[in-house]
Parts: C-alpha cells; sequence; structure tokens
C-alpha cells in the first residue's frame, strides 16, 4: 500500500524533486509590512534577500530605527495541512508521514497534529504520523529521503518508518554561523545589552539544535573566515568524524557558502556536496548571512 509523504516549505525541499516523489508540502508565510508572501513555490528568493541588503538602520546604532524591515514569520495553518494530507487521501493514501520544523523554531508540527488529529477523526481509516526533524531546512531533506528509501523497500509500515525517522533525527548534525547579531536583536530574540556587546567584541555565535530541538550556542568567533573553519570542525567533531553527506544552506551569501564547500573539500576531496539557498522563513530571525552545515550521521542500512 502506498505511503504518502508531507513537509513543510522549511524544509527548503526543491519543489521539483517534491513533483516528482509526490511529496506535498505545507508552506510557511512571511510578512514584509503588511504584504503577506507565502513561502511557495512562485516564492522570489532573491527579492526577499534584496530587502534585507536594503537595510540601513543598523549602520546608525546606537541610533536605532525601530521601524526598520523586519520579517515576521508564520507556520503553516492547520487547514494548510488537511489540505496536503487530502491530496494524499484523494490518490487513495491510507497512510501518511509528515516530517517538520522543529517545535523549538516554529508552530508547524503543532498544525500537522492539529489538523492529523481532525482527518483522522472525520476518515476513521487513515493513519497519519507527524514527526519532528529537530531542525529545520537539510534535516527535513534527508528525512524525507530516507524515508522515500524505506517506502520503495516495501518493508516497513509507515508507523515504522515514522519510528525510525524520530530515532535518525537524532543523527543529523545541524551547525549555524551567525556573521551578525542584528537579527536576533531586531526580531525581539536578543537583548540590546548583549546585542551591543557582542557588536563591540564583534562576535559571531555558532549555534546548533539539541536533542528537544532547540537552540544553543556552541561556540563563536571574530571574524567570518574562522567561524567557518569552526562551523566544520563542529560538524564533524573536531574531523573524528565522517558523514556520509553535508548540505550547506544559505541565504543572501553564496560567497560564504563556496567558502565552506572549499574548506569540506580541503578535508574530505570525496564528499558529497549539495549547497541550497534557504526559502527565506528559516533565515528570517538568524539573519540573510547565516550559513548551515548539515551533517549526515544516520544509519547505513536504512539507505542500502
Amino acid at each position: 500500500m502506498t505511503i504518502g509523504l508531507v513537509t513543510d516549505s522549511g524544509s527548503d525541499l526543491p519543489w521539483d524533486f517534491a513533483k516528482k516523489n509526490n511529496v506535498k508540502i505545507a508552506c510557511l508565510y512571511m510578512y514584509v509590512h503588511d504584504e503577506e508572501l507565502k513561502e511557495d513555490e512562485n516564492f522570489d528568493r532573491a527579492a526577499y534577500y534584496k530587502l534585507f541588503e536594503d537595510e540601513k538602520a543598523f549602520l546608525h546604532i546606537p541610533k536605532l530605527n525601530l521601524y526598520s524591515f523586519v520579517p515576521k514569520t508564520s507556520q503553516p495553518n492547520p487547514k494548510d495541512y488537511t489540505d496536503a494530507y487530502m491530496e494524499h487521501i484523494k490518490e487513495g493514501t491510507k497512510d501518511i508521514v509528515v516530517v517538520t520544523i522543529s517545535a523549538g523554531l516554529s508552530g508547524s508540527i503543532n498544525s500537522a497534529y492539529l489538523a492529523a488529529k481532525q482527518v483522522m477523526k472525520q476518515y476513521t481509516d487513515i493513519n497519519i504520523y507527524v514527526v519532528s526533524s529537530l531542525s529545520a531546512s537539510y534535516p527535513e531533506v534527508f528525512l524525507i529521503r530516507m524515508a522515500l528509501n524505506l517506502i520503495k523497500k516495501k518493508k516497513h509500515s509507515a508507523k515504522e518508518i515514522a519510528d525510525i525517522l524520530t530515532q535518525q533525527a537524532l543523527k543529523i548534525k545541524t551547525i549555524i554561523l551567525l556573521p551578525t547579531l542584528r537579527y536576533l536583536w531586531k526580531g525581539g530574540r536578543l537583548g540590546t545589552t548583549k546585542f551591543l556587546l557582542g557588536a563591540m567584541l564583534r562576535k559571531k555565535p555558532i549555534v546548533t539544535m539539541n536533542e528537544k530541538g532547540n537552540v544553543v550556542t556552541v561556540s563563536s568567533a571574530t571574524d567570518v573566515q574562522g567561524g567557518l573553519e569552526e562551523s566544520l570542525k563542529l560538524s564533524t567533531d573536531d574531523f573524528s568524524r565522517v558523514p556520509k553527506a553535508i548540505a550547506i544552506v544559505y541565504g543572501s551569501r553564496l560567497d560564504y557558502a563556496n567558502d565552506m564547500a572549499d574548506l569540506i573539500k580541503e578535508k574530505y576531496p570525496e564528499m558529497e556536496i549539495e549547497i541550497v539557498q534557504s526559502g527565506g522563513s528559516v533565515l528570517s530571525h538568524l539573519g540573510p548571512e547565516s550559513i548551515g552545515v548539515i551533517s549526515d550521521y544516520t544509519d547505513d542500512e536504512y539507505w542500502e
């Protein structure tokens, strides 16, 4: 029996890949001033990141402009997920596995659960299993790919696949370098005192996701190059581990992503590297200059 897959747009799953593999996507939303932007396949990433480049308020510290451009984001609502589930159901699918952003980053998983509960109440022969990626962006993609491989094998039930993904999510490592603190501050996620102190010390935090899917700081650097080097060391436990694949997720700074790729190739010449521009919702609050390094340490048996 066919098993359907659903994820959110915060996964950065390529839309052509989703269509080819019949993965349904529930979209997140961004709000620029009073305009709602849906993170769907028509979302203009270049134009969105240009808004950040045009933002000049932070060049005038401490005379800060509180009304300059700060994007707001919103998770898919339950109807977005319901629509995605119903697409599968209309195609004859009875079992659905959903991979979402961590609850520590977005309320997307809550919408997925609520919609699943409503749909299963209405259609008693439908089973929907929601899995937290414990992160966002390419950890979700890695899990979706694993799910597709497991479905292809036809050896596991939907529940078993959901359980496997839940376990394997712990084996995907996310490291993010924040070249600037200003977007965390502008979004209300960092106090003014810490922001000004960090700016004065030129601190560039490096964060990761813990086992509960929450953002925690693990290190810092004084310049971007040092931050990239430290991020790679953290991603590989000081080069003591070799991931099966690495994805580099960027927003507006492709040059930073390419610099990171060069560092990886220097250490791991045969490494499979993907460089992906984030859709916008994930980096809206961390900052468009942020660089994420996603290392895949999932078990080989689920890829064979």
